[in-house]
């Protein structure tokens, strides 16, 4: 990474437009996000809430945001469910805008991601990665990821069955 590279921190409700419009971008850019176009809800205001709620502390789950500008062009989302038994464990999900791949900056987002769990006294983090997503794969494995299982056939993509690794990465 270098001065002219986005600036990465932990997103805060201000963001909600900016992490939405990214977004809806890789809905379109990638077939490697979960939702398709047009299934991610429009309204703004359940991000704006849930934003606020990570930020103020009410809820334990976080993300962390690439901005180039005003615009967000990464991000990593972790969600932690509110119950006790759950609550050490966060969910990642990630993205990268197409003209931001291959410079960095998606392991330096989940290098962030993992220093706030690990500051936050989490004990694991984990995701699912499509088994043909083999930059994404690399990224997790180089983060200290480890693949724990296979999904088999756990989506349809584009009327194909997919494969989607299942990763953790322990953080004690």
């Amino acid at each position: 990474m270098t001065v002219n590279d986005p600036l990465i921190r932990l997103a805060r409700p201000g963001d909600a437009s900016a992490l939405a419009e990214l977004q809806h971008i890789l809905d379109n850019e990638t077939e490697f996000m979960l939702l398709e176009p047009g299934e991610r809800e429009p309204d703004l205001e359940p991000l704006k809430l849930r934003l606020a709620a990570c930020a103020e502390g009410r809820n334990l789950s976080y993300l962390v945001v690439a901005l180039d500008g005003p615009a967000a062009v990464g991000y990593v989302d972790v969600v932690v469910l509110p119950y006790a038994r759950a609550k050490r464990t966060g969910r990642v999900i990630a993205g990268v805008r197409s003209g931001h791949r291959g410079r960095g900056l998606g392991g330096a987002l989940m290098r962030t991601a993992v220093q706030e769990a690990r500051t936050r006294g989490m004990r694991r983090l984990e995701l699912t990665v499509m088994e043909q997503n083999r930059h994404a794969l690399a990224l997790y494995l180089n983060c200290g990821f480890q693949v724990e299982g296979l999904r088999r056939a756990a989506l349809d993509v584009q009327g194909h069955r997919v494969n989607e690794y299942y990763m953790g990465l322990l953080l004690d």
